[in-house]
């Protein structure tokens, strides 16, 4: 596969056009039953890309990270209102909810605002450093900023000879270490790379060395594309979405389960064993055919993912939220639903607390869904203990609202969430300005 130069249009429509098709699957089911759950006791909402004088974002945003102790949130916007010199849009912000201050921190390293940034970042555990991926000279590389210090260095500058495109970084909560995809067959000399294969690399910011993790194990260059990466808070673990059919031995019972698939597979490596493993399991324990989005629990143990499931009635896509416990390999369903013959839906970017206790999610399911042929998927979190599940995105009397919940993140504490939302009546002021804005919401006593 040739390397693509995407840009930050093309990575934001590819993301938009997946919750489009996730509002469409609810819009299929027509249903009239009340929610199961009654709505806990949540502060209210609180829109978060704003910027100048508490205008809100004049284009679209979407978030993209919560620092541990939810003072900072990331997002991305396409707006020019957010700070005074954000004249190009398509900019990486951070506000400080405390504050009420917006920054943005997609700059070069002598300050300017980079052209062209992609919708794909990270922020650290702190608050303190964010990474990026942006393009200088013809190439996409990725950056990280250090907002105490005001300093933007890139990552994946390799050698001067070298070519390809980086993208999609990710960062552990203590800023150590990053991991993303490139097309790059440079970062490590010697590597088992083949040309224009996405590959996902991790680096340790202290010792500076890079590491290939996306290798055959045998040694041998993965035979398929490998993306999506994201790494645990703490550092140890590193999931991601491949095409290749030789990480794992030849000898696991796995191999020819991948082989039959033609959907991603999603995979768990062990920094410190090396050991890869299988992450998106069905039920019965096989490999299964997954949403190219992957997460995981800040310990690393647990991993959420959506599985492709039987479409709805008329033919719409659906895909049904999971987490795998990868000490036990034991599968959960995560549904809204306590009937097993409701329909339900699931998005995979879900968001798991440093307990190992909450998950949460946007999806719905047929029976918990108040209007026929509303278009909806709610915010919800889940107890992955007692399964008891509670509606974070509803009305003042426990109704769900209209529109869709995606891209959540969640403090380590699991009392504050930040997502973006296309609901046009989350916030009473009126500040919304296009479809997909940022949110935060707390429990009351948080």
């Amino acid at each position: 596969m040739q390397p693509t130069n995407r840009t930050a249009r093309t990575t934001r429509s590819r993301r938009l056009a997946r919750a489009a098709c996730l509002l469409a699957v609810a819009a299929a089911v027509t249903v009239t039953a009340a929610p199961a759950q009654a709505a806990p006791a949540w502060g209210r909402i609180t829109q978060v890309d704003l910027g100048v004088d508490g205008a809100g974002a004049n284009q679209q945003s979407m978030s993209l990270g919560i620092s541990g102790n939810g003072r900072y949130a990331l997002f991305h916007s396409a707006a020019t209102n957010l700070v005074p010199d954000a004249t190009s849009g398509r900019g990486l912000y951070v506000r400080d909810l405390r504050t009420g201050r917006t920054e943005l921190v997609s700059r070069t390293a002598d300050g300017a605002p980079f052209p062209s940034v992609t919708d794909e970042a990270g922020i650290s555990g702190d608050g303190r450093y964010i990474v990026f991926s942006a393009e200088a000279n013809g190439a996409y590389n990725v950056y990280v900023r250090d907002r105490v210090k005001g300093r933007t260095s890139a990552v994946t500058n390799g050698t001067a000879s070298g070519t390809g495109q980086s993208y999609e970084p990710a960062i552990s909560a203590d800023g150590r270490r990053i991991v993303f995809m490139s097309t790059r067959t440079d970062l490590v000399p010697g590597a088992p790379v083949a040309p224009n294969t996405r590959n996902v690399y991790v680096i340790d910011r202290v010792t500076g060395a890079t590491r290939l993790v996306s290798v055959g194990a045998d040694g041998q260059a993965a035979s398929g594309d490998s993306e999506h990466p994201t790494i645990s808070a703490d550092g140890r673990t590193v999931g991601f979405t491949s095409k290749a059919r030789n990480l794992l031995p030849a000898t696991d019972g796995g191999t020819a389960d991948l082989a039959r698939l033609r959907f991603t597979t999603l995979y768990a490596t062990d920094l410190d064993s090396g050991t890869t493993v299988v992450a998106g399991l069905d039920p019965d324990g096989t490999p299964g055919a997954a949403a190219p989005t992957i997460r995981l629990s800040p310990d690393g143990r647990y991993v959420a993912y959506a599985l492709r499931a039987i479409p709805l009635p008329g033919g719409k896509a659906r895909t049904e939220l999971f987490v795998n416990d990868l000490r036990t390999n034991r599968v959960q369903s995560i549904r809204t639903s306590t009937n097993p013959d409701a329909i339900c839906w699931g998005e995979p970017d879900a968001a798991i607390t440093a307990d190992d206790r909450w998950i949460y999610f946007a999806g719905g399911c047929s029976d918990t869904i108040i209007r026929a042929g509303r278009a909806r998927f709610d915010l919800y979190r889940q107890n992955l203990r007692t399964g008891r599940t509670e509606l974070v995105t509803g009305a003042p009397d426990g109704t769900p609202l209209a529109g869709a919940a995606a891209g959540l993140f969640v403090t380590d504490n699991g009392r504050t969430v930040l997502f973006s939302d296309t609901n046009s009546d989350l916030v009473p002021d009126g500040r919304r300005s296009s479809d997909w804005q940022v949110y935060i919401r707390s429990l009351k006593n948080s």
